[in-house]
Formats: structure tokens, C-alpha cells, sequence
């Protein structure tokens, strides 16, 4: 309830149980529970959405958390490209994001899309 549409209809929620409508007549009860039954809609709905674009949001990255196969022990394994480090030996096929800074050590030439990475679109041609 922490934006400028709450904030004019508790004013108006206020105004209503405040000010009397003139005439000797008492506050605007009906009024008031129609803004606040409002409130609680809009505070419920708010909420659901929030929960909702928080959980895409983290089962998004838990999809595009990046793996890789790696050569460790002299056996091939899946692993996450967050614990690579400097020697570990990665097998790339054709599509495959290459997760860290790598040395090509045998295979055909390279042709890569760097656009992600340097926010263009070049594409270079990489030789052993």
C-alpha cells in the first residue's frame, strides 16, 4: 500500500469517516468500507503479482544458471561453470555457451557471436 493510488483512497477513507456529509448527518460508513474493501483487492492482487514475478524470476535464473562439461579426474562430468577454474579442461559443441575465459586446445576453427559479451553484434573468427 506504499504508492500514490493508496495513498488518495486512504485520504478519501479518512474523508469519508471525518467530514460529515452535511445536514447533521453522521460519517459516510458506506463510502468508507467500499475504499477500504478496495484497498484490501487491490493490496491482495498487488501481492499475488509480486509473489508471482519473484518466483519466474528465480526458476528464470535457475534455468540459465550455466553448465559445462569438464574434464576432472580424467572423467567427463556436468558441473556448473561457477566452480571452473584456471587448467579445467571444457568440451564445447556447436550452440554451446562458453562459460569462461578458454584456451582452445585442439578441434576445428572458431567462429563466434561476441554481441553478448561486448554488446555488439561482431562476429569473429578464432583459429587455434
Amino acid at each position: 500500500m506504499w504508492n500514490p493510488l493508496s495513498w488518495v483512497m486512504e485520504a478519501a477513507a479518512v474523508m469519508a469517516i471525518v467530514l460529515a456529509n452535511g445536514g447533521g448527518e453522521g460519517p459516510d460508513w458506506k463510502d468508507f468500507v467500499g475504499i477500504i474493501c478496495l484497498l484490501i483487492i487491490n493490496s491482495t492482487i498487488s501481492f499475488i503479482e509480486e509473489n508471482n514475478a519473484g518466483n519466474a524470476a528465480a526458476a528464470l535464473m535457475a534455468r540459465l544458471a550455466p553448465k559445462t562439461k569438464v574434464l576432472r579426474y580424467g572423467q567427463w562430468q556436468e558441473t556448473d561453470a561457477a566452480i571452473l577454474v584456471p587448467g579445467d579442461i571444457i568440451s564445447i559443441k556447436l550452440g554451446d555457451i562458453i562459460p569462461a575465459d578458454a584456451r582452445l586446445l585442439e578441434g576445428d576453427p572458431l567462429k563466434i557471436d561476441q554481441a553478448s559479451a561486448l554488446l555488439d553484434s561482431d562476429k569473429s573468427q578464432l583459429n587455434n
